[in-house]
């Protein structure tokens, strides 16, 4: 054999080892659901003027949200919130609409509109695939007034109610 004859098959063996392996990247990269982007970040990222100012302006209403999510049975779980105003009474006839998104797969959104259920009560019946950290971004429109608040809350075999937000 000549001298050097296994260079172009290193060579070879080499640019097909590249290849596989950002294949492989690319694959995983796009079909992995726990790797989440923010749909329309780049609107909402122009638009955080008017993020900030809802949060100001749902800071100003002063009004309470407390979040209980319930045992996860049957991959649905019993979504509720209890509504108040900054004296404390509850909050009624208002439009609430609720995103959940878990902390591992990011990319699935569940989403759906609370029914009242009397006394500031609000809740729906989610279908959660998976028990864990979610995250609840809760939207409250009464009239002219709207509320929008994040709360986070562990759903699991036991039920555990999330701090109130404020």
């Amino acid at each position: 054999m000549k001298k050097g004859w296994y260079w172009p098959w290193f060579v070879g063996t080499l640019l097909t080892a590249t290849a596989v392996s950002q294949g492989w990247m690319y694959w995983t990269a796009t079909h992995d659901a726990s790797m989440a982007i923010e749909p329309d970040y780049y609107n909402k990222g122009v638009a955080y003027d008017s993020v900030v100012a809802q949060r100001d302006a749902s800071a100003r209403l002063g009004w309470k949200i407390t979040l209980a999510a319930g045992a996860l049975g049957n991959r649905t779980s019993d979504v509720g919130i209890i509504l108040s105003d900054s004296a404390g009474a509850p909050i009624t006839g208002a439009h609430v609409t609720v995103a959940a998104i878990n902390n591992v797969v990011g990319a699935r959104h569940v989403e759906s509109a609370l029914s009242e259920r009397g006394q500031g009560r609000y809740g729906a019946l989610l279908t959660l695939d998976r028990p864990g950290l979610w995250e609840f971004q809760i939207e409250v429109v009464r009239g002219r007034d709207r509320f929008a608040v994040d709360l986070r809350a562990d759903v699991s075999v036991a039920a555990t109610p999330a701090a109130p937000a404020r």
